[in-house]
């Protein structure tokens, strides 16, 4: 619900208009920093306690059904900016706008990552903000804290294998969790819709498309790279030399990460990151993500942090801490 409909509700409710749309709006930006203050304090102890870098394994048995995992979602989701009033913008303001990304100018892009806890189930983990909606602490030393408090007992090097979409900043930031670095897995979904729309601007008609869209996947589906990379150089006459030569980069670029997502399915286990996807919907999406909205940086990021909070069960914790026995 919008705050306007809240605030009309409460009034159709009780009879009395007891918070208005920008009332609701402040507790909820209140409420949010008052979280990421919490969550900022949560982590400086946790850092406090432990000093040295996370023992994570380098070398995942991603295809034994019997060998563990810890596995790691990432993802991010984008909601329409309001627009700034640029007359109330001085000359220097307007000028250092014009220098930030058409991206970043209409869009609000808030990250979340789900970590698998020891107990089953994920925990939902989103960067705390400040009064002006910036990141208090960047959102990899968020997991590091987060992985830290749950597996600080684990009795082996940390097994984590993180699914995603194969996007550079997820991947700069997985980086910087551990410097022995964390297996990744390019998620199959993606794989096959990043070749089909490349397909559609290589191929020179429909039946060429299908036909190299079967035999590349085929090869794929196996782990086969070499093979698929064969078959690019070989077997496909193009219209845009250019698209085909990004497809080749892109297999090159994300070789490590695609596996034999045949033999992997096969033994039970994750090849899709569709769970981090329903996790910004439920963070984001669905709230914010409406026609005709458009949010401030600020009212975004409060509002998935506080919806943070309740998909990690410490909603009623946070607002009535006296009926916690």
């Amino acid at each position: 619900m919008s705050y306007k409909e809240v605030e009309k509700l409460v009034e159709r409710i009780s009879g009395k208009k007891l918070l208005s749309d920008q009332k609701i709006w402040q507790i909820i930006v209140k409420k949010a920093e008052q979280v990421s203050v919490e969550w900022q304090q949560e982590n400086e102890e946790i850092d406090k306690i432990i000093k040295t870098d996370i023992a994570i394994s380098s070398k995942v048995d991603i295809y034994d059904p019997n060998a563990p995992e810890i596995l790691l979602f990432d993802d991010a989701i984008g909601v329409k900016k309001q627009k700034e009033n640029r007359e109330k913008l001085n000359k220097k303001e307007i000028d250092e706008s014009e220098n930030i990304s058409k991206v970043s100018r209409k869009f609000i892009i808030t990250d979340v990552i789900l970590l698998e806890k020891p107990s089953g189930g994920f925990k939902y983990i989103t960067s705390p903000i400040d009064a002006q909606g910036k990141p208090l602490i960047p959102l990899e030393e968020m997991v590091k804290y987060q992985i830290n408090y749950y597996y600080e007992n684990y009795e082996a090097l940390l097994p984590i294998v993180a699914i995603t979409d194969g996007a550079s900043n997820i991947r700069k930031r997985l980086a910087k969790v551990s410097n022995k670095g964390i297996t990744l897995i390019l998620d199959w979904y993606h794989l096959c819709k990043k070749i089909r729309n490349l397909l559609s601007m290589i191929s020179r008609n429909k039946k060429e498309k299908q036909e190299h869209s079967k035999n590349l996947l085929s090869y794929l589906w196996r782990g086969e790279n070499t093979k698929a990379m064969n078959y690019l150089s070989t077997k496909i006459e193009t219209k845009n030399q250019q698209k085909l030569e990004e497809l080749k980069t892109y297999f090159k670029k994300h070789e490590s990460e695609i596996i034999d997502y045949e033999r992997r399915q096969k033994s039970g286990k994750s090849i899709g990151s569709g769970r981090v996807e329903k996790a910004v919907d439920l963070v984001i999406g669905n709230r914010q993500k409406r026609k005709g909205m458009s949010w401030s940086s600020l009212g975004s990021k409060a509002l998935a942090i506080l919806k943070v909070l309740e998909l990690n069960g410490e909603w009623q914790q946070f607002w009535f801490p006296e009926t916690i026995i």
